[in-house]
């Protein structure tokens, strides 16, 4: 039975209330007993003074005690009695015949009355609780003689007999009301959380599409939230799995396929001549160095994925490095008869890994020396410019000086509809421009650019060329 959160937390709740309710009970009747001392004493005082008066004036005439107590008994209540006590206690006199020549246990107040003209207080006597007022009257003896009015207060829950049933009522009344509200709120807290337990077990077992209703803003509601938005990640991350793992497959098949029929073939004796040899032996070379390739991209992005690779934070002038690296494909671009220019406008400093950074730019003047004809040019640009960046937090993007990275083209351009997916992994245009590449070369380019917290953007048209912007965050 509590085993369930529900369960425990009815339970809890029950505790509480019953608790709640005791403590509220022993509380009223603390207050009612002292409410009922108040007002008998208040009746006393009231009466004790015509009371001592009498009781004066018949001592005066020669009246014994006890006459003079049967008397006031009369004109007081039944429940009350009248006493005659000595300043030491004694009690001389008792209209009940109950306590005569009983010693009161505690007299201070009696002892002092003469300057108080009037004593109020509480005496136990044999078990019971006297409630007394008490006056000095006087006598023509040696000691002090005081008139008492007093009744014996009953426990209060003696007295409760006309009060239960209307306390049972509200009682009863409240603890309905309390279950029901924790009825309310077990299942309120209980219910998301159900909810969620439900939709982690259909998450463990691969199923990723049962969202959980959020309702309100307080901690159950975030924390469903939050799930919700988990799970979407998950979801999108398997799915991502799925694909890396189909264009893997996909990207090995081809070059196996290859090295596979060629070297066949030489086992079989197809290759009859060394030059057929020398063909089937070249393929199988090309193929295994495009595995290679694809094999290191591989390693490469896995390892910036899980910040394996650690830039290394150096203080980098584009100024002096970036005509070292745009001149090693001078040559290149030569025999392809196209116009290769950097210009420098001031960039600023940087912080950042020098061999990762030669190798973006290595990536996009490959792409764009590979995919412009001859006669058309490929211009790097790098200066300086204001650019919103995500904050350290990632929760908002500021403006803030950097250094600005520009490859752009004139070759061939890419399909508007392709732009968007075209940092993609395994993403290809078409797959006859992608022959001999990896296609994980702008993935690892975009890895590398976020990893020195900078952004990379891409403009294409068709036929007209193509500009990739990247944007470092300056040295500050």
């Amino acid at each position: 039975m509590f085993h369930s959160l529900r369960a425990r937390l009815l339970v809890s709740y029950l505790v509480v209330i019953v608790l709640t309710l005791c403590s509220a009970g022993a509380g009223l009747l603390v207050l009612l007993q002292d409410y009922q001392r108040g007002i008998v004493t208040q009746r006393l005082t009231d009466a004790v003074g015509p009371a001592s008066v009498q009781a004066r004036q018949s001592l005066q005439r020669g009246l014994s005690m006890n006459t003079v107590a049967n008397q006031i008994q009369e004109q007081v209540e039944p429940s009350w009695r009248v006493l005659f006590i000595d300043d030491q206690g004694l009690i001389l006199a008792d209209s009940q015949n109950e306590f005569l020549n009983r010693r009161l246990p505690r007299v201070v107040a009696l002892q002092n009355l003469g300057r108080l003209k009037l004593a109020t207080g509480r005496q136990f006597l044999e078990g019971r609780e006297l409630v007394f007022v008490a006056v000095p009257v006087g006598r023509p003896v040696e000691t002090q003689t005081f008139l008492m009015l007093a009744t014996i207060v009953r426990p209060i829950i003696g007295g409760l007999e006309d009060l239960a049933r209307p306390l049972l009522l509200a009682g009863a009344l409240a603890f309905l009301v309390a279950i029901l509200l924790a009825l309310l709120m077990a299942r309120s807290i209980a219910q998301p959380l159900g909810h969620l337990t439900r939709a982690s077990e259909a998450m463990a077992r691969g199923k990723y599409d049962e969202s959980i209703p959020v309702r309100g803003n307080d901690e159950v509601a975030r924390l469903a939230a939050s799930f919700n938005l988990m799970m979407q990640a998950v979801k999108r991350s398997q799915q991502a799995q799925k694909d890396f793992v189909a264009n893997v497959s996909h990207e090995l098949k081809t070059p196996l396929t290859s090295i596979q029929g060629f070297s066949q073939a030489i086992m079989e004796g197809a290759t009859r001549n060394a030059e057929s040899a020398q063909y089937a032996a070249q393929l199988i070379f090309e193929e295994s160095q495009r595995m290679a390739r694809l094999v290191a991209d591989l390693l490469t992005l896995a390892r910036l994925d899980t910040r394996e690779i650690a830039a290394e934070q150096q203080t980098l002038d584009l100024n002096t490095m970036l005509p070292a690296w745009v001149e090693r494909f001078r040559a290149r671009a030569n025999q392809a008869h196209i116009a290769l220019t950097l210009t420098l406008a001031e960039p600023p400093l940087i912080l950042g890994d020098a061999g990762r950074l030669e190798q973006v730019l290595s990536n996009l003047l490959d792409n764009a020396l590979k995919y412009t004809r001859a006669g058309g040019r490929v211009n790097i640009y790098a200066g300086a410019e204001m650019h919103a960046l995500a904050s350290a937090n990632a929760k908002r993007q500021v403006q803030v000086p950097c250094a600005l990275l520009r490859v752009e083209d004139t070759g061939e351009g890419i399909p508007a509809a392709s732009v968007p997916r075209l940092i993609e992994r395994f993403y290809r245009v078409d797959a006859a421009r992608a022959a001999g590449g990896s296609g994980l070369g702008l993935s690892i380019v975009q890895e590398i650019v976020r990893g020195h917290h900078g952004e990379i953007q891409v403009e294409s048209q068709e036929n007209i060329g193509t500009t990739f912007r990247i944007w470092l965050p300056a040295k500050t």
